[in-house]
């Protein structure tokens, strides 16, 4: 049986994170993926908690994953146009 509390605090934790980063030249869409890839990779590496067994990997950290990737693409803050603002 799947245990939905890890999987729903999860999905809410990356909403949270994603929605906060700010997508500019020093991280981009590509650094988005290789993050992506690298947090399911340590999902799997961490393991189910220690009483679910439902899958091989962390339920709880791959949906923090998967919405910090969805609210970024969907609500990440765009780059800031005042701060390359010319004060001559």
């Amino acid at each position: 049986m799947i245990s939905w509390g890890p999987i729903i605090f999860g999905f809410i934790f990356g909403c949270i994170i994603g929605s906060r980063f700010r997508l500019d030249d020093y991280f981009n869409k590509t650094s988005l993926l290789v993050v992506f890839i690298l947090a399911l990779v340590v999902a799997y590496l961490e393991g189910a908690f220690p009483f679910y067994n439902d899958f091989v990997f962390s339920t709880g950290f791959a949906s923090a994953a998967i919405a910090l990737v969805i609210t970024n693409l969907i609500f990440g803050r765009k780059k800031n146009s005042n701060s390359r603002k010319n004060t001559d």
